[in-house]
């Protein structure tokens, strides 16, 4: 159903109701830390929408609140709440750049413009055109590190928030992003290829077209990789593996996206031909 979000009680396994949170389809969600009923949803139809889902009584009523809609000048792909103030600014990462809203609940103003539009170094790709403006994953490594990728460059930015915020002049919404590190990535025209981090054992990880794992342990730089300006290799690239089915060898495929539990001891990654890898940290 297009733009319907379906709520799951995870203990009992059970889907006790949906909201038709927008009129086309879902792109990305994701829950307020502090709040556990706050609800962000993202759409194609280029709005994010907060929602307070509320707590089904034990008939599994439920009442379902819209709070905030902001309003995104593309799709958005991939969003968090600041994690040192998850109830002021919201972050996305969209097919047109990466922006941040004021989230703040007042009274008033229940739809919001963009607060803020991260600018970040543009490079010519394979076409020589400078055009690549796909923002297309995004996620905190701690309280103030963002890992964000832009399509068809090659690599990963790694940026402080906090020193973004302080160079902000709020009468001008772009603001240049303080970029800490470049990490090298894989150089593909692949896009929509979701990164993700374990902030516990301060570990970033991202997928590539080829059915690879790109690692990066972020306490293992030296400050004298961080100012030669030169990209940061990954500390460990986790090979595709032997894979057999049905008597074939299937080949190293597209991650659409990765994941780990909190203590980084299982890392698990999605595949575009309905795979599921899984491996265990030794």
């Amino acid at each position: 159903q297009m733009g319907v979000v379906k709520l799951i009680h995870v203990k009992v396994n059970y889907c006790y109701g949906k909201i038709k949170a927008h009129k086309r389809p879902v792109s990305t969600l994701c829950f307020c830390p502090n709040r556990e009923t706050f609800l962000f949803t993202g759409s194609y139809d280029k709005t994010i929408i907060l929602w307070d889902i509320g707590v089904p009584d034990c008939d599994y009523n439920f009442r379902v609140s819209q709070l905030l809609v902001l309003k995104v000048c593309s799709t958005p792909l991939k969003m968090s709440p600041v994690p040192t103030c998850p109830e002021q600014y919201l972050v996305a990462a969209c097919e047109g750049g990466c922006f941040a809203w004021d989230i703040t609940l007042t009274k008033y103003e229940d739809k919001r413009n963009i607060v803020m539009e991260f600018q970040f170094p543009i490079y010519n790709n394979k076409n020589g055109k400078s055009d690549c403006c796909i923002v297309d994953s995004l996620a905190f490594c701690n309280d103030d590190l963002v890992a964000s990728k832009t399509s068809m460059q090659g690599s990963i930015y790694l940026w402080s928030w906090s020193q973004t915020l302080k160079k902000w002049n709020k009468r001008n919404t772009k603001v240049n992003a303080a970029i800490l590190r470049e990490m090298e990535w894989s150089n593909t025209d692949e896009v929509y290829i979701a990164l993700t981090t374990c902030p516990v054992e301060n570990y970033l990880v991202c997928g590539d077209e080829k059915g690879d794992i790109w690692m990066y342990e972020l306490d293992k730089f030296t400050n004298e990789e961080i100012e030669s300006g030169k990209k940061t290799s990954p500390t460990q690239i986790l090979k595709w593996p032997a894979i057999e089915a049905r008597g074939e060898i299937i080949e190293g495929t597209l991650i659409n996206n990765v994941t780990t539990d909190p203590e980084f001891k299982y890392l698990v990654a999605v595949t575009d031909k309905n795979i599921i890898v899984i491996w265990k940290r030794t």
